[in-house]
């Protein structure tokens, strides 16, 4: 133990010097995000450079241990301050280096190299090999392919100048327009929902889908998909989402009869589809307002009927599967009482602050001061309702403990913000890198040319190959830079085939969000699978059936257009409800249960009649509707003649 005493020791001290970066870093995105932003690169410096040199430190304490315990802690700090201080040398150098003519000196040039290779050790130790691997093979392409690559895809001269020039010491790539998306809108939003998760909302959650979901058949997995839903507008994260719900939500479905494989895919697929869930979507849905400069309350409109579907799929999955267990709704004992949702102390700081929030974007104020503004709502409420309860119940000597246990909340809170807004932050800056050298170079034109003439110019083929590469960039890599990715690569080609921007980058979204759930490498299915004990490809087996719908909605995008509330209200009514025909035939199908059980046949029919929903057509939805009421009246008699077979087995036991 005495062994161990100086790394405890150490480790102390960084918690405690790491807990004050992290807080006065929330508290920064908070003050720029109300009173307005600092100069592009004295905010941007600032933001990446706490968010940089903060995750060596956050990944360390995280893994402790190891061979040499204090030589990686030292590593670690080393790396923390180096690259605290490759940022915030651009930022104190900012009117210099915004000088167009400025000559860049050996000490920028250093710093430059060094920040490229301090963002893809930060990305490495943040969210594996595969972004930083990416962006340095794009780094290298960039440099030396003029020397080693002859022909079409031989990239343009470049000189290691130019590159540290464009990488570090200006507002193109590292410092570019994601990380000022990062500073300017997702960290307020995270902020947000950290706040709220440490002053009571999961409770709040958790009760407000018990209350709407678990009276129904399968009402224990209802409730984790209403509350995964509800928590996901508030995390924009499937694994943050997995990892908040799961130790509550997957033993309660367990408990209730489901195996722990289907358990724990139902949580992944719920916390992946919060991504999509307004108001507060996945921190892609952001960039893409910022992509295609429309207000983010568009972005948000379009996303409604989407996020529906998607959980509609699940609710139909969930309880088709329930009956056909034969798992029983909750106890009206086990239901909390609608008093507790309404009750001003515990849910007036809870639903203030995302009315506030919804109301501002729904009035197109920008994201930035919305998400300012219901924090300081949410801050401001909590302290008049503590105040009262206080003064009604202990009266005003018991204040000092309760500021005292309200202000320990706000920190722990803008705390686990920090920690989430420095993860962004290296993703962004890696991610970035990788797009640059796309558009640099010309790649990603290239590869646009080549998934066209792969498919031969035919758009569904187009969008197919587009739906697999999100998908791949999406493995063991966030939503947001699946989409960022996706987008800079396939977002102009379906756009100069006919489609509409805001379509097409809903689509990819929708699959950068679907890569979550899809093995081989799936973080959402992991997680679950490890918070349930499980063996991995069994819950991903299971999501994947689960989804099967999933897969087939983005598509509707495209060609049926009225799914994003998209022309009249007589097209966004009957593309709705063909959509959602069509995803509960599908699902259903796989669940095995409509009316009643359904065997292979008309598991198959419906298969067939929610495929032909999905096609645009008069005479397919026409044929798809006959065919799901003809597999429900078929479901409903071999379900009713089951149940007299065993009322019949049971009275024939009964009499002997």
């Amino acid at each position: 133990m005495a062994e161990n005493l100086p790394e405890r020791r150490l480790h102390s001290g960084i918690d405690r010097v790491l807990r004050v970066i992290l807080v006065a870093y929330a508290v920064f995105q908070i003050y720029t995000a109300f009173f307005g932003s600092l100069e592009p690169l004295i905010q941007r410096g600032i933001f990446l450079g706490l968010g940089l040199g903060s995750i060596f430190l956050i990944i360390r304490l995280r893994a402790g241990g190891g061979k040499h315990p204090l030589l990686a802690d030292l590593a670690s700090i080393m790396l923390a301050l180096a690259g605290y201080y490759v940022c915030f040398h651009v930022a104190f150098s900012a009117t210099r280096l915004s000088d167009f003519m400025v000559d860049l000196t050996w000490s920028d040039r250093l710093l430059g190299m060094a920040a490229v290779v301090i963002v893809l050790e930060a990305a490495r130790r943040t969210i594996g090999w595969f972004l930083p691997l990416l962006a340095l093979l794009g780094i290298g392409y960039y440099l030396f392919g003029h020397q080693l690559i002859d022909g079409t895809w031989q990239p343009p001269p470049v000189s290691l100048l130019t590159f540290i020039e464009t990488y570090y010491a200006s507002t193109e790539t590292i410092f570019g327009y994601m990380v000022d998306m990062g500073t300017r809108v997702i960290a307020i939003f995270i902020i947000l929902g950290a706040l709220l998760l440490s002053t009571g909302a999961t409770e709040i959650f958790i009760k407000l889908a018990t209350i709407i979901a678990g009276r129904s058949y399968g009402g224990q997995a209802k409730v984790c998909t209403v509350s995964s839903a509800l928590f996901g507008t508030v995390t924009g994260s499937a694994v943050a989402n997995v990892m908040a719900m799961g130790p509550v939500t997957i033993p309660t479905m367990r408990r209730a009869g489901y195996r722990g494989s289907f358990a724990a895919a139902i949580e992944a697929v719920s916390s992946a589809g919060g991504q999509i869930m307004p108001p507060i979507m996945g921190a892609g849905a952001f960039i893409m307002a910022e992509i295609l400069n429309i207000p983010y309350s568009q972005v948000m409109t379009a996303a409604i009927i989407p996020a529906l579907l998607y959980f509609t799929v699940l609710w139909f999955s969930v309880g088709m599967s329930a009956r056909r267990l034969d798992i029983r709704p909750l106890a009206a004992s086990e239901m909390p009482h609608w008093r507790e949702l309404v009750d001003p102390y515990t849910a007036l700081p809870m639903y203030l602050p995302v009315v506030s929030l919804i109301a501002l974007l729904a009035m197109d104020y920008t994201p930035t001061l919305s998400g300012s503004v219901a924090v300081f709502v949410l801050l401001g409420t909590l302290l008049v309702v503590r105040s009262v309860r206080c003064l009604l119940e202990e009266g005003p000597r018991g204040l000092i403990g309760t500021y005292r246990t309200l202000l320990g909340e706000i920190l722990e809170g803008l705390y686990s913000g920090g920690k989430a807004i420095a993860m962004v932050a290296v993703l962004l800056a890696c991610a970035a890198i990788v797009v640059k050298v796309l558009t640099a170079t010309g790649a990603g034109v290239k590869i646009s040319g080549f998934i066209l003439s792969l498919s031969d110019e035919n758009l569904v083929l187009v969008l197919i190959l587009t739906a697999v590469l999100a998908i791949l960039l999406g493995m063991d890599v966030p939503t947001t830079a699946s989409y960022i990715l996706a987008s800079a690569v396939a977002g102009p080609i379906l756009i100069n085939m006919g489609i509409e921007p805001l379509n097409a980058h809903l689509f990819i979204f929708y699959f950068a969000i679907m890569s979550a759930i899809t093995p081989p490498v799936c973080a959402s299915v992991y997680a679950a699978a490890t918070i349930a004990g499980e063996n991995f490809w069994k819950v991903a087996g299971h999501a994947v059936v689960m989804a099967i719908a999933l897969y087939l909605v983005p598509f509707l995008f495209i060609f049926r257009t009225g799914v994003l509330m998209e022309g009249t209200a007589f097209d966004v009514i009957y593309d709705t409800t063909a959509t959602g025909l069509a995803v509960v035939s599908i699902t259903c199908a796989s669940a095995g249960y409509l009316l009643g059980r359904m065997t292979w046949p008309m598991r198959v029919i419906l298969y067939v009649g929610g495929g032909m929903l999905f096609y645009p057509a008069i005479w397919t939805d026409t044929a798809g509707l006959i065919v799901f009421a003809a597999v429900a009246a078929m479901s409903w008699l071999h379900g009713s003649a089951a149940r007299h077979a065993e009322a019949a087995v049971d009275a024939k036991e009964d009499a002997r």
